[in-house]
């Protein structure tokens, strides 16, 4: 079963040569220029996959003797795979990924029909589980993780040819092959242009030149990979790409006025680096660019954001130089350099433990030592790693043992505020990271928005098939809704320990017990304030009682992360109370007539 990525039909863009040879200039400059500032970029994510390695920088160590110990200390290994491993803990713990919140009470149905259709989807459609340990890895490790979301169909081919599935996909693309303008911003939805960047053998382009209808003629192979995805290879042992068959194809997403009409236009352009060719351009197939992006350590204003290996980079070469000079000064120490009078001991002379040697003076062989014993270097290599572990929280505080929180006999609450503390170092970076993981979901639902719009039945029959005629008329009505991926209908949060099923079970249960409390009260007062037989100043205060007792209800409610809507929970006792006026007063006056009635004519059986 193959999976291939599906654009929608978008409306056909015939550019003139002139046109078009202004968008070549375009694309050749910004690109050119983007990949040249990023160089350092590039130089310094090779070396942060060589230092996660643990490659030596040279093969052998010739200094300051032939052969020294020459091992490189993973520290930055061993900090990114443990914060990694919190990270997919605590991402993936909570659920739902993301929680969608109705913003008033007419959208209460479709919050909860698109509630369970993105359960749906991030469990059984987007992959986002698998996607999601790459992305998250690039993410603590080289410090920028992105997810790419589109429409995609799942073909098995045996006799025939057969759709077996279809719908949005997440896949992680490596940070070296998203590019984006020198000096840009985190906002990839604003940027003026982005790219993502596919290496290709012959026979995995000519499949999608048939698929998107790709102009081939004039590409040429570029004939390696690119410098990074090369790193990685050659650090894993391995090579995808066989040499002069390898191509580099961009999929750029840019705002270009191509008509020179005032107006830049949203396009795609499929263009191939080496041949500097517009393969195909479009205008852009997907409403939302269909990326997401998470930074571990930002960097202010700036796109890319800062790993832990690039943060431990100096403390890992220290330790490295340290451990490695510390295992010589063992070894020399150990060691002893002979001397001797000429002519003493024969030629290729060698000492091993209980030889005997004979000589006429024994002073004739004397052992020199090699060096001294140096306990300070052990103080040094453990205070470098001190302050590497502070340099991005991974050690004993941030993961502690039951045992050395707080005694046996500490109370629940206190050990959790210690957890929180201990944590809060990683706050951001995996906020980030949770914010592109529920992000990736929305992007889901946008690619359904996309086809629902563009009139696809065969989606809408699948989310009937899978949701139920009724969930499914409310969940395709709001997808439909031009306004739903602006939250005007319905709000998409990425969960969080304080947003999820459990919290939401808890916050619940209290939510029951401060609105059982305001109803009962809110009913004494409404059994007051329209009762005629009491005093018309009691009745004015219950009536200013039950408005701002509702006044106070709202503002508790709001402070509840599962409620947007907080109007369906409040009773308007003011407006049951004109109610009840108008009602009696109309059976005040049916009183009266019915009393002047009786009184006009004569009871039955009495003769007039």
């Amino acid at each position: 079963m193959k999976t291939i990525v599906k654009f929608k039909t978008a409306q056909k863009l015939n550019l003139t040569e002139e046109q078009k040879n202004r968008l070549k200039d375009f694309i050749t400059d910004e690109l050119e220029l983007a990949l040249s500032s990023r160089s350092p970029q590039d130089m310094f994510w090779r070396e942060s996959l060589r230092l996660y390695e643990g490659v030596p920088k040279v093969a052998v160590r010739n200094t300051p003797i032939e052969n020294a110990p020459n091992t490189e200390i993973t520290l930055g290994a061993i900090a990114t795979d443990t914060i990694y491993a919190q990270a997919i803990d605590l991402i993936f713990s909570i659920s739902p990924l993301l929680t969608v919140r109705p913003t008033n009470k007419e959208n209460v149905e479709a919050a909860k029909g698109i509630q369970k259709f993105a359960n749906y989807v991030a469990t059984n459609e987007a992959g986002i589980r698998d996607s999601s340990d790459d992305a998250i890895f690039d993410d603590v490790q080289l410090g920028t993780g992105i997810f790419y979301i589109p429409w995609t169909e799942k073909i098995r081919k045996t006799k025939i040819s057969e759709v077996q599935k279809r719908g949005p996909r997440v896949f992680p693309i490596p940070p070296e092959d998203f590019i984006t303008p020198g000096g840009a911003t985190r906002d990839i939805q604003e940027m003026q242009w982005i790219s993502a960047r596919f290496w290709y053998t012959q026979a995995e382009l000519d499949e999608r030149a048939e698929r998107q209808g790709l102009d081939l003629e004039g590409v040429i192979p570029t004939g390696t990979v690119g410098w990074v995805k090369s790193r990685r290879e050659t650090l894993a042992r391995t090579d995808s790409k066989k040499f002069g068959d390898s191509y580099e194809i961009h999929d750029l997403y840019c705002y270009f006025d191509v008509d020179n009409d005032g107006k830049a236009e949203d396009l795609l352009v499929i263009w191939d680096r080496a041949s500097r060719k517009i393969m195909k351009v479009m205008f852009n197939p997907f409403d939302n660019r269909p990326f997401e992006t998470m930074q571990y350590q930002i960097r202010a204003h700036l796109f890319n954001g800062v790993g832990v290996m690039e943060m431990l980079a100096s403390y890992q070469e220290e330790t490295t130089n340290i451990h490695n000079h510390r295992v010589l000064n063992m070894l020399l120490a150990n060691s002893r350099l002979w001397k001797s009078k000429t002519g003493t001991v024969e030629p290729n002379f060698k000492i091993w433990p209980n030889r005997n040697i004979e000589m006429d003076n024994p002073d004739d062989l004397k052992a020199e030592q090699l060096g001294e014993i140096y306990p300070s270097s052990l103080q040094a290599e453990t205070m470098t790693i001190s302050l590497a572990e502070r340099r991005v929280g991974a050690s004993e505080i941030s993961s502690p043992r039951p045992s050395s929180i707080a005694g046996s006999r500490t109370p629940g609450i206190t050990a959790l505020s210690f957890l929180q503390q201990a944590n809060r170092r990683f706050a951001p970076a995996f906020a980030s990271m949770r914010k592109a993981t529920a992000g990736a979901i929305k992007q889901c639902l946008f690619r359904y928005q996309e086809r629902l719009l563009a009139g696809d039945k065969k989606v809408e029959t699948h989310i009937t098939e899978v949701m139920g005629f009724k969930d499914a008329r409310i969940i395709i009505e709001t997808l439909k809704s031009k306004d739903f991926d602006e939250a005007m209908s319905v709000e998409m949060t990425a969960s969080s320990s304080s947003i999820n099923s459990d919290a939401d079970k808890q916050n619940a249960l209290l939510l029951v017990n401060v609105l059982a409390t305001y109803y009962e009260k809110t009913l004494l007062l409404v059994q007051i304030a329209s009762n005629p037989q009491v005093p018309q100043p009691v009745r004015d205060v219950a009536r200013k009682i039950a408005e701002v007792s509702g006044e106070i209800i709202d503002r508790t409610i709001r402070t509840f992360d599962q409620i947007r809507d907080p109007d369906t929970f409040i009773i308007d006792a003011n407006a049951e109370l004109d109610k009840m006026d108008v009602d009696q007063g109309g059976l005040n006056e049916l009183g009266q007539i019915f009393g002047q009635l009786t009184a006009t004519q004569p009871p039955p059986g009495v003769a007039v």
